[in-house]
């Protein structure tokens, strides 16, 4: 059975508390992600990733922060951006908590990889780890997913709502993806920096979508589960 943080009662959080437990805070992001998937796709895929993780190492499992660094993809419709300062903080502050509340080991897990982002919870984990004797893991679930490009029908280059991204949510929230199947690329001259990322990566993604599948998206899944227990069980 997987331990939801916040269905706990103050009491039951003291008895959980006894037994040391790994608390992952799972952080996602609200951003486009083409034509066929929602724009919670990053959240939706980094609290069922959480939850999985959480079943295989005993975890408790906090709300997931759904908000993220998407400032590159702030020209398309319904992507919400905080900025690196404010997800930062926010995350920062939560580690926090938890660790002035008697946790000791603690996962953030993220589905989205941008960069800035990425770069805002690592430095959030490494201000928090300053505050006690605490363990804290930052991961990015793509750091895994994405060492299978290249097997699988999956090409080098996918990205961002391609194949993988699709093939995963297939499994996590089938009826919420669409019929389209969209294929794109990012055009982006290199080496340019650019907030604009719409005129260069029309459809949205990165690779072909018509190449994923629910049985590739298990596949996918399993492995990325299987290697953050080993980086846990590892560390903790």
């Amino acid at each position: 059975m997987v331990l939801s943080y916040d269905e706990l009662t103050f009491e039951s959080f003291e008895v959980e508390l006894k037994g040391d437990p790994i608390c992952i805070l799972p952080v996602g992001a609200t951003e486009e992600h083409g034509r066929h998937l929602p724009l919670g796709s990053d959240s939706f895929q980094a609290y069922s990733t959480a939850r999985a993780l959480a079943e295989r190492v005993k975890g408790l499992v906090l709300p997931p922060l759904s908000y993220g660094v998407s400032s590159s993809l702030k020209d398309f419709p319904g992507t919400i951006s905080l900025s690196f300062e404010a997800l930062h903080l926010v995350v920062r502050d939560i580690l926090r908590e938890l660790i002035r509340n008697g946790i000791r080991k603690i996962v953030v897990l993220s589905s989205h990889g941008a960069q800035a982002h990425m770069s805002a919870i690592r430095t959030a984990c490494e201000e928090a780890a300053d505050q006690g004797d605490a363990k804290i893991m930052a991961l990015c679930d793509y750091e895994i997913a994405y060492k299978l490009r290249g097997t699988d029908s999956i090409p080098v280059d996918d990205g961002h709502g391609g194949v993988v991204e699709t093939s995963r949510m297939l499994v996590f929230t089938p009826t919420l993806i669409g019929d389209a199947r969209p294929i794109g690329k990012d055009s982006t001259p290199a080496y340019l920096v650019s907030r604009h990322k719409k005129r260069y990566m029309t459809e949205g993604i990165i690779g072909d979508s018509s190449k994923a599948s629910s049985e590739l998206g298990k596949k996918i899944n399993s492995y990325v589960v299987e290697e953050l227990v080993k980086a846990v069980r590892a560390v903790m």
